[in-house]
């Protein structure tokens, strides 16, 4: 009997081993997702403005709402978060109050800006050769500043919307200081 019960544990041993030890699998690894690149700015551009502002003289004294359009065209350098250029814009349009005066404006900006993925607010300075038209002419060199953000909606296009302020002292020697504040919706094509 005790050589039936050896040979049954040997039986039930060799058995219990043939499946090796049990092995607990660990759980798979979770791997992130790859960071979306960012947004490149640099390169040139072109683009279209509606214009809509307020020029006023003498510190407000007289003021009048204009109405215009614009063409631009520049080019930005992206240093990842820092994004530098420059951009010359010509605007057109006329005064609510005085729709027979006409003004333009050729404007120089160097601009600086955030490059926060497909999103770029930014700032500008520059000068504006500011032109008013109609039964009197004035003209002179002014100084520009300004805020903007541009959104790409895609990898050419981006719309933007831009506060600009033009100002003058003694504006073509006629003794009024002259003030225009601008708010442009852009359009621009990045090649």
């Amino acid at each position: 009997m005790r050589q039936v019960l050896a040979v049954a544990l040997m039986v039930a041993a060799g058995a219990a081993q043939a499946g090796g030890p049990v092995v607990v699998a660990d759980d798979p690894a979770v791997v992130a997702p790859a960071a979306p690149a960012g947004y490149d700015w640099t390169g040139f551009y072109i683009g279209l403005s509606a214009i809509s502002g307020t020029f006023s003289d003498n510190g407000g004294a007289t003021s009048d709402g204009t109405t215009g359009y614009g063409l631009q065209a520049g080019y930005l350098r992206d240093f990842g978060t820092l994004v530098v250029g420059g951009e010359v814009a010509y605007a057109k349009g006329d005064y609510d109050a005085f729709p027979s005066n006409d003004w333009t404006a050729t404007r120089l900006k160097l601009i600086g800006g955030y490059g926060a993925g497909r999103v770029m607010p930014y700032g500008f300075v520059g000068l504006s050769s500011y032109d008013i038209g109609g039964v009197s002419q004035f003209s002179d060199t002014v100084t520009i500043y300004g805020l903007g953000a541009k959104v790409a909606v895609s990898q050419r296009v981006a719309v933007g919307l831009e506060y600009l302020v033009e100002n003058k002292t003694n504006f073509d020697s006629t003794g009024f200081d002259m003030e225009n504040s601008e708010v442009a919706l852009r359009l621009d094509y990045r090649f």
